[in-house]
């Protein structure tokens, strides 16, 4: 849910003028035609736009073990954004060291204690705006991951995903609030049920100057199995745009749960087209 806030661009989505179309800004994290998050960036684009993302995650937890894994997350993203409607691919590269193996969706897998790597997930998402009023808009989102990671390498469950989940946009003025609800169907990997869980994130961004923003969202999820942990995790983030078709973003992450990174740190370069 993290690179999905990043990648999405929610930290300065535009709202246009009454009977102008609204469009998103900047790269979310995305992210998630390439690459492994979808959240639309805060409106429809005005016409085609294509934005093309990379970066890193480096995240640190035990996940209830007494030793700490590693993990590092490199995605390649491609978003393209047309009318009220937005569709993205990810695709990341993996490398993950330890006796836990974190997906990049907070499945832990249990790992080798060695180090594993090789290709991740691929996600594609799909978005509409379903309605805009002033400044308070409201996206839906599909997203399906196929099971393109090894399994033999704890790089994945080697099973489809789906879910649906709405972004509620709200500005008040420099600042902007985000609220996202969804659910999800996760495929049950060989001897384990999990249960299709909630999730949700809370944003806040504000506007520091034309070209650069800050922010911090909290992401929760419902525990996956009876015995699991629920996901809650926050990430404080910097935004800055150089140039008009450039972003970079960094951030840092804290976890609260054994199903959260005790710690993470991340980079993200964007250009749109």
């Amino acid at each position: 849910m993290r690179w999905a806030m990043l990648l999405s661009g929610w930290s300065e989505p535009v709202f246009a003028a009454p009977g102008v179309s609204p469009r998103g800004t900047g790269c979310a994290w995305a992210a998630r035609l390439a690459a492994a998050v979808f959240v639309m960036g805060g409106g429809a684009a005005q016409a085609g736009e294509l934005t093309l993302s990379s970066g890193f995650e480096y995240t640190s937890g035990k996940y209830g073990d007494r030793d700490p894994s590693t993990s590092w997350y490199f995605p390649l993203v491609a978003r393209y954004e047309e009318g009220p409607a937005t569709f993205k691919l990810t695709l990341p590269y993996l490398r993950n060291t330890g006796a836990v193996s974190r997906t990049p969706d907070g499945v832990a897998i249990p790992g080798s204690g060695g180090t594993q790597e090789g290709l991740g997930d691929l996600v594609a998402a799909a978005g509409m705006t379903l309605l805009t009023h002033g400044d308070f808009l409201v996206d839906g989102i599909v997203k399906l991951k196929l099971p393109t990671a090894d399994p033999d390498k704890e790089l994945g469950t080697g099973k489809t995903d789906w879910s649906l989940q709405a972004d509620a946009w709200w500005r008040m003025g420099g600042l902007m609030a985000l609220v996202t609800l969804g659910w999800k169907k996760y495929g049950d990997p060989d001897g384990v049920d999990f249960r299709n869980p909630l999730f949700a994130s809370l944003g806040l961004s504000w506007r520091l100057s034309a070209t650069t923003s800050v922010g911090v969202f909290h992401d929760w999820r419902e525990r996956l199995t009876p015995r699991g942990a629920e996901v809650s995790e926050a990430t404080l983030y910097l935004s800055w745009k150089p140039e008009p078709d450039w972003k970079l973003q960094v951030y840092a992450v804290q976890g609260f749960s054994d199903a959260s990174p005790d710690l993470g740190v991340g980079m993200l370069v964007s250009r749109t087209f």
